[in-house]
């Protein structure tokens, strides 16, 4: 569909984005098979998918009669559910809003959540390296740069001398 579109982009260099998507979104049935099978699959499954790995964890344990200590495994789900997070929160609001407006929902509906939802999108990329180190206690233990961890414990006790 990218390589052989069926029409040609107009560009409005008054709007924020210009030319903000492309132009076959307007057909119905490329639109719908595009938000589809790029946007709304892939992210339904990597959350159907991260459900599964925290249910595997659970029935494994519980088959081999041992008890089920989320504790044990808690360093495992906060990374999922961080990594899994991150993904959703950028990813749904611009898959819902593309998708109402491929049904029929007016283009002045979310029009604004649009725009920086567009670019949200890049942020998974650049945040994702930091979301996984900071679920890592051993890097947090390994780095000890002034001022760059937040749940850094202080080094210095205070001291009081009488007078």
């Amino acid at each position: 569909v990218i390589i052989f579109p069926p029409c040609s982009n107009t560009y409005d260099y008054t709007l924020p984005v210009c030319g903000e998507y492309p132009c076959y979104l307007d057909i119905p049935l490329l639109g719908i098979w595009d938000t589809v099978i790029n946007s709304i699959i892939p992210t339904t499954i990597i959350t159907i998918f991260s459900i599964i790995v925290l249910a595997r964890v659970y029935i494994q344990k519980r088959r081999l009669n041992r008890a089920n200590r989320w504790r044990r495994q808690r360093k495992m789900t906060i990374q999922l559910f961080s990594i899994c997070i991150l993904y959703l929160a950028a990813n749904v609001p611009l898959n819902l809003i593309i998708f109402g407006h491929i049904c029929g929902l007016p283009y002045h509906f979310g029009a604004d959540v649009q725009v920086y939802a567009n670019y949200l999108c890049y942020f998974v990329t650049l945040l994702f390296p930091f979301v996984c180190l900071s679920t890592l206690s051993e890097m947090r233990k390994k780095l000890q740069w002034k001022g760059l961890l937040l749940f850094r414990r202080s080094r210095y006790t205070a001291t009081i001398n009488p007078k």
